[in-house]
């Protein structure tokens, strides 16, 4: 077994009990790879320069239908080859003239500071009004049901799209308007937690209730999890909204948060404060601090001093 989607989907991903979404995340990788190079990637091709070469290529040349990739997205790409890249290489995997793979040693792409950027809340309430207005259903469940639900779910309990789409009927509380994650489906897999959710909300889902085991928001297809995505989009354009990734809803959770002046590193589940200050807090929501407000003023023309005494 010498190619590197085999060895992932065979050996990596069950070694490290990757979700579906994460190995459809690094097959992606795997086959923008395999574009720059014109064939499937193998073990030979874990190079410090054929890497470099590829990463370079992707910056420059690799573009979406609107605009070159991100520095994130370039980052993403780089640290998942890296991370087959390691194993490999702690397993003392071999090339195919039976060398030993030596560990990776390519230049990290640099990645700016982002500016968070969150769903206002009336976007939010037009992507809600416009999903209750959508016809046809998703994995059973009324399209027009289905996005309404799943937004406000995000919005209240600020959880993150995996998570959300992993819960189950049996971790909905519909009498005290909880809904429970379960650390198996939540990143880093350490806490479950309980959210609280409106009334309205729990109304809603009531609805729709299924069995025990049923996903409550089942998608089309498992085998294209990515593929919430570009329907994420289709809805934003239909609400005249500008599109932003489901994890801005999160970024808004946290963003309306601080602006009442509440913390939102426990609701986050984050270990500190400036995780949230870095990645999710929106200023154009939050507010931002001015040291203005502290200077003085120069155009103002001060005292004269008195004499100084001799």
């Amino acid at each position: 077994m010498n190619e590197l989607k085999s060895l992932l989907i065979e050996r990596f991903a069950p070694h490290k009990d990757l979700c579906d979404r994460t190995v459809a995340m690094y097959v992606a990788t795997l086959a923008r790879f395999a574009d720059f190079l014109g064939r499937e990637p193998t073990i030979d091709d874990l190079d410090d320069l054929v890497v470099a070469k590829f990463l370079r290529w992707r910056r420059v040349t690799q573009h979406s239908k609107w605009k070159l990739i991100g520095p994130a997205s370039l980052a993403k790409d780089s640290a998942q080859l890296r991370t087959i890249w390691n194993w490999l290489a702690k397993k003392r995997a071999t090339k195919s003239d039976g060398t030993l793979i030596e560990f990776p040693d390519y230049a990290r792409p640099k990645v700016p500071k982002p500016v968070p950027k969150a769903f206002k809340a009336e976007e939010l309430a037009q992507l809600v009004a416009t999903g209750r207005r959508r016809k046809g259903t998703i994995g059973k469940r009324p399209a027009a049901w289905y996005w309404p639900t799943k937004i406000m779910a995000m919005f209240q309990t600020g959880e993150r799209i995996g998570a959300v789409l992993e819960i189950r009927w049996s971790e909905v509380d519909l009498i005290n308007c909880t809904l429970t994650f379960l650390a198996a489906n939540r990143k880093g897999h350490r806490e479950t937690t309980t959210r609280p959710i409106t009334p309205d909300l729990a109304k809603m889902l009531a609805n729709q209730q299924g069995q025990p085991n049923e996903r409550v928001w089942p998608w089309l297809d498992d085998r294209e999890p990515l593929s919430i995505y570009p329907s994420l989009k289709v809805l934003c354009r239909t609400a005249k909204v500008p599109y932003k990734p489901y994890h801005a809803i999160r970024k808004a959770t946290a963003s309306y948060l601080k602006r009442a002046g509440i913390s939102a590193r426990k609701q986050l589940g984050h270990s500190s404060e400036e995780m949230a200050e870095t990645h999710y807090y929106d200023e154009t929501i939050t507010g931002r601090e001015s040291n203005l407000e502290y200077l003085p003023d120069l155009t103002v023309t001060p005292k004269p001093r008195p004499p100084e005494k001799p």
